[in-house]
């Protein structure tokens, strides 16, 4: 709809915009088999007489007037009022529609929470400017059929790039490239130049009504920018506070240069510089979670050990339940020949080597697998 104001006399039957009323309608009839999710219960509903039920009492008809092909209606002959941007307006209802899709699109990708709002807030300024540059050159060609078509009315319109005849007409990215220009300086609050005889009171509603509008969108798409740039560095800048606080204690204790040195590669390694108030976290989910959370990060590794592969589920849980966390630093011994071991180690990440009573390497093992938990 956007573009489509640019053009003088634009194709009612445009292909690309019929075929995107067609898939519009497509989407309409599919969503009459496909399930969706009953949030009260948590469950997935598949049942085709409660999927039309649900379908036909929620968004069924704002979607169905929005995937109508209005725009072949043309009330006006030769284009003379802009009716053909008028009748898009009904497509805007498909914007609950793509609302939904986008947001199953986005949870396919795996986002994080930084990342995600920040497509969401480039999609935002990318849509903002795009309606801007619209309504700024929808509002002259809506008063050039209501105002007297004087000098100073036609030299106003010459500021938008907007020309009536065939003969001096711009192209469409001329048009649209002024526009979007403009419309970038108001919405900064740097403006334009207009003189004094051209001012119309559309003119002065418009502009200031877009400064105020633009000034606002910006302050909250900085903010919000600042805001997760602020997020994504709050852990690295807890950590850096507590390996301060942890250096000036060992100094304090006047701990020797070597211990100091393998504390610290003792807490880089186990927190890669990034801080978390573990206890707490803990303490705020029940055990269930907790339990379901250790079965996600330990389950692989346990269903790699062969001996593991064939034992009941029940076992495998009760085994995977039993897990304790334990990290090693280079050099340090796991388990001593000739004495009595209580537990088993599995290797989550990491190389460990077998010494035989001499302190010669018999054997070595190496295993890396996707988790940063280590066991």
């Amino acid at each position: 709809m956007p573009v489509q104001v640019f053009i003088h006399c634009p194709n009612p039957a445009d292909p690309l915009i019929l075929f995107t009323d067609a898939m519009a309608f497509l989407n309409v009839c599919t969503r009459f088999i496909t399930g969706y999710l009953e949030h009260e219960h948590k469950i997935i509903i598949l049942d085709p007489k409660k999927i039309a039920k649900n379908y036909l009492t929620s968004n069924f008809f704002a979607d169905l007037i929005g995937c109508l092909p209005l725009q072949l209606i043309v009330p006006f002959d030769e284009c003379e009022y802009p009716s053909h941007t008028i009748m898009f307006m009904f497509k805007l209802l498909r914007c609950q529609s793509l609302g939904a899709q986008w947001k199953n699109v986005i949870g396919q990708l795996q986002l994080t929470y930084i990342n995600y709002v920040a497509l969401k807030i480039l999609a935002m300024l990318i849509m903002f400017f795009h309606w801007m540059t619209y309504i700024h050159y929808q509002v002259p060609i809506l008063c050039y059929h209501v105002y007297e078509k004087d000098v100073a009315f036609i030299s106003w319109l010459k500021h938008f790039n907007i020309m009536r005849n065939k003969q001096s007409a711009s192209s469409l990215f001329q048009k649209y490239s002024t526009n979007f220009y403009l419309v970038c300086g108001l919405c900064i609050g740097a403006g334009y130049y207009t003189p004094l005889d051209t001012h119309f009171i559309p003119e002065l509603m418009m502009s200031s009504s877009m400064g105020l509008i633009g000034l606002m969108f910006l302050t909250y798409a900085v903010s919000a920018l600042l805001r997760l740039a602020i997020y994504r560095q709050y852990e690295t800048y807890c950590f850096s506070g507590k390996a301060k606080e942890l250096a000036e204690y060992m100094e304090f204790m006047r701990l020797p240069k070597y211990l100091q040195r393998k504390v610290r590669l003792f807490i880089n390694y186990k927190f890669n510089e990034h801080f978390f108030h573990e206890d707490a976290i803990r303490n705020t989910i029940n055990e269930q979670i907790r339990q379901d959370i250790n079965m996600h990060c330990c389950q692989r590794l346990v269903m790699n050990v062969p001996m593991f592969q064939d034992m009941p589920v029940a076992l495998i849980n009760s085994i995977i339940f039993s897990l304790r966390q334990v990290l090693y630093m280079p050099g340090q011994t796991v388990v001593e020949f000739n004495k009595p071991g209580d537990s088993i180690h599995l290797i989550s990440s990491g190389t460990v080597a077998v010494m035989d009573a001499t302190g010669r390497e018999v054997r070595c093992y190496c295993i890396i697998l996707p988790t940063r938990t280590r066991y």
